[in-house]
């Protein structure tokens, strides 16, 4: 494949992904997170694993509170998509299915539904639980409010200081932050309203926290919403990319955001050592900038304030995954002290499903049917944090296991709407479990959602493909090629539709002779332009095929394909 990691078949890009041209339902290779930046972060992680050490020591002791059709005149086909993985005649004594397909059609049924729920906040409520599995509600109906449930909304937030009114929205603040502190269902109520109106990488926000600062300049509320800005604008000037791939004016803009970041957040823990957000702020900057005493001075001093604050809890344990530097025995200590806390914060019970590795685990683990169903089973006998269910839905994918993938993406956007790239990788994946139409439906809300996103066209079209319409499938895929000439995935696409559905060699020729001069080291790029070649009678087949020898022929992964290959010349 060339990325060295299993291709997920669809358009979801991960945040740090890098694209790679995968078989045709394949779209992107993305890297093993944590593993670039190693220079950078081995002090981190030096300082990392000695901090948390010493963190899970004193938590220990606080109080609780794409298929191409059958080719023509026996030529394989490019890259058939795979067949839906069965299930092995030796495990089946022993393996339960999680659910029954009665089952797994009810939970699409209920899913379309609430999500024709246009409240995000009572879409999230409405939402079924996986089948099979019976999350508790009141840790399901504590995450929806947490990520969509801001106690005072961004609007209002805008109204009240561009009125001038903040000494109003101080004391409102206040109330939502004693309320946090002291009563029974008010958990994480100040650190969510923070989270969605604050934690965001906008001018606009920008703005206005900077005019909240200039008229209350000594409101600790004030201060940790606009650290917390800065956090998020340091980490959208790093952006996503390996650490070669990033400019040293990168790392130096997102260094001077930290810093202005540290600065408010540590002054409005002084102004008042009771505003939460602050302190899963001060983690987030420790993280970015490999600061492993200032993460420990924010843990303890953010508990000791709130035992059960679920976001410093949450912080703590990505911090603690083996992908940063840290192992799983430390990250299972964390966890275990959140949960002594749990029963006075619902959140942390979310937790429980990082306890094997993190979303590592569920994201690249070579599983095997019974192991596809422990992950189901066991890790997610609790709900999982957005962050678990992206990597769950993703790792389900690269193994075949499509309904699982549909249903951790749905939850996924049951809590977090927003994932488009979640949603347009879902809808690759509906119209083989039977539901076609639904996916068409998700496919023209793509396009009339993100209509400059070429992956919305591209999961359409594939739509469209696999209902056999294929004028409007070559429409699509004719569209997202405009917005990206050089996407192998599109080309690809496009030319399979021209060769094997339509028979027209000469219009499959385009994309697929772009596709070797763009991307000459994939394979299936020579494989398709000799194929081409073979059965539209066109010069060059020999010519392709040393090529490809010369490229390829001592790849073990290519000897088959070599081998077919090189019987084109023997069958002309």
């Amino acid at each position: 494949m060339g990325c060295g990691v299993a291709c997920t078949p669809d358009s979801s890009k991960r945040s740090d992904d890098v694209a790679c041209p995968c078989p045709m339902a394949m779209r992107f290779c993305p890297p093993r997170q944590g593993i670039h930046d190693m220079t950078a972060r081995t002090r981190w992680f030096l300082l990392v694993g000695i901090v948390l050490l010493g963190l899970v020591s004193f938590l220990s002791f606080r109080p609780s509170r794409v298929t191409a059709p059958p080719a023509t005149s026996g030529t394989p086909a490019l890259s058939a998509r795979p067949a839906p993985r069965p299930l092995p005649v030796a495990m089946a004594p022993r393996v339960q299915q999680p659910f029954t397909s009665a089952q797994l059609e009810q939970f699409l049924a209920d899913a379309r539904s609430a999500e024709a729920i246009q409240d995000p906040l009572q879409r999230c409520l409405a939402y079924p639980d996986p089948p099979g599995l019976h999350w508790p509600k009141a840790v399901t109906n504590a995450y929806c409010h947490y990520l969509l449930d801001a106690v005072i909304k961004p609007d209002e937030v805008r109204q009240l200081i561009q009125a001038g009114r903040t000494a109003e929205l101080d004391r409102r603040f206040a109330e939502i932050m004693h309320a946090q502190l002291t009563q029974p269902g008010a958990q994480s109520a100040l650190d969510r309203t923070f989270n969605i109106d604050f934690a965001v990488s906008s001018p606009v926000t920008r703005a206005l926290v900077d005019a909240w600062k200039r008229q209350s300049p000594q409101s600790p509320f004030a201060l940790a919403a606009s650290g917390l800005s800065y956090v998020a604008m340091a980490q959208s000037a790093r952006g996503s990319e390996f650490a070669d791939k990033t400019s040293q004016d990168q790392f130096e803009s997102m260094g001077r955001l930290l810093e202005q970041a540290r600065t408010d957040l540590d002054a409005a823990a002084k102004l008042d050592p009771h505003v939460t957000p602050a302190y899963a702020g001060m983690l987030y900057v420790a993280m970015l900038g490999s600061d492993g005493a200032y993460a420990m001075h924010a843990a303890k001093q953010g508990l000791a304030i709130d035992p059960a604050n679920f976001p410093i809890y949450a912080r703590l344990a990505r911090m603690s995954q083996p992908k940063w530097g840290g192992n799983v025995h430390r990250l299972q200590g964390v966890i275990d002290a959140a949960q002594r806390h749990a029963k006075d914060n619902p959140l942390l019970l979310l937790l429980l499903a990082e306890r094997k590795d993190g979303d590592e685990y569920v994201a690249y683990c070579e599983c095997s049917i019974e192991q596809e169903y422990d992950i189901y089973q066991q890790l997610f006998a609790e709900p999982g944090t957005t962050g678990m269910l992206m990597g769950a839905g993703w790792g389900a994918h690269d193994r075949n296991a499509l309904d699982f993938s549909v249903i951790y993406r749905s939850e996924l956007l049951r809590f977090d709407p927003s994932q488009i790239a979640h949603r347009q990788g879902r809808a690759f994946d509906l119209p083989r479990l039977g539901q076609a139409d639904w996916a068409l439906f998700e496919g023209n809300s793509l396009v009339a959602l993100a209509p400059q996103d070429e992956n919305s066209y591209e999961a359409r079209g594939y739509v469209y493909e696999q209902m056999h319409q294929t004028d409007p499938a070559v429409k699509d895929f004719e569209q997202a090629l405009r917005m990206n000439p050089d996407d192998a995935w599109g080309l690809l696409a496009l030319a399979n539709l021209y060769a094997f559905d339509l028979h027209d060699w000469d219009k499959a020729w385009v994309p697929a002779n772009r596709m070797v001069q763009i991307h000459p080291d994939d394979p299936r790029g020579w494989q398709l332009r000799a194929i081409i070649e073979k059965n539209g009678r066109r010069k060059g087949l020999d010519q392709t095929v040393s090529e490809f020898v010369a490229r390829f022929g001592n790849d073990p992964a290519q000897q088959a394909l070599l081998q077919q290959m090189q019987s084109f010349r023997t069958s002309k």
